[in-house]
């Protein structure tokens, strides 16, 4: 066996052991496929077919979940929300609010009145959107997501014309003093503004064609 193949089949065992550890579904599934696949072709070259079809089946799997995982992202049906009660919202961050006031600090500054939704991927609970209405506008105090789904851009969702917001009557949302971690986040919905707050325009609702 040349050197070369040995380093070759090494960095495929080791992206596999790394592979294992992402907490992202996406980045878990293209890193993994992408291991099985040189661990097939290590393995081919060895002559070693049961660990050839193994992987194979592996890189078939990977495959699969990744085409789903980004039809859901295109088509984001698999997403919905339900209107939080208080004893959810407290459920909810008392699973999560260390990393939910990481990166919104504000939604420690709830109040009554503030409005709280669940999002949903499927039937899990993935993440939470909290703002103060005003009107059409709402002044966001979280949109949070936990890791694992973050990937499949929930934010796209919330923001669109068929998301909670809209639903809801609101057509601008503004996020006020955004930190560094999720400023380039906003800036990739859409978001426009400065340290001090940025805002969205909503998309308006739109009749959908019912296919056929």
């Amino acid at each position: 066996m040349s050197l070369y193949l040995e380093i070759f089949g090494w960095c495929g065992s080791a992206l596999l052991v790394f592979s294992v550890l992402q907490t992202k579904f996406l980045r878990f599934r293209i890193l993994n496929g992408v291991a099985s696949l040189a661990l097939m072709v290590y393995n081919a070259c060895l002559g070693v077919w049961p660990a050839v079809a193994m992987n194979g089946v592996l890189v078939v799997i990977n495959a699969y979940f990744l085409w789903r995982l980004t039809s859901e992202m295109r088509r984001q049906k698999a997403f919905s929300y339900a209107e939080a009660s208080p004893a959810t919202v407290e459920w909810f961050a008392s699973r999560h609010g260390g990393d939910l006031l990481a990166f919104n600090p504000r939604f420690a500054k709830r109040g009554p009145d503030t409005k709280t939704v669940l999002l949903y991927h499927e039937s899990t609970a993935i993440g939470l959107v909290a703002f103060d209405q005003t009107g059409a506008e709402a002044d966001l105090l979280a949109d949070y997501v936990v890791a694992a789904y973050r990937d499949y851009s929930p934010g796209q969702f919330v923001f669109s014309a068929t998301g909670p917001l809209r639903a809801m009557g609101v057509a601008r949302a503004v996020y006020r003093e955004p930190g560094e971690n999720v400023v380039g986040y906003l800036e990739k919905l859409g978001f426009t503004g400065d340290s001090q707050a940025m805002a969205l325009d909503l998309p308006e609702a739109t009749m959908e064609r019912n296919d056929k």
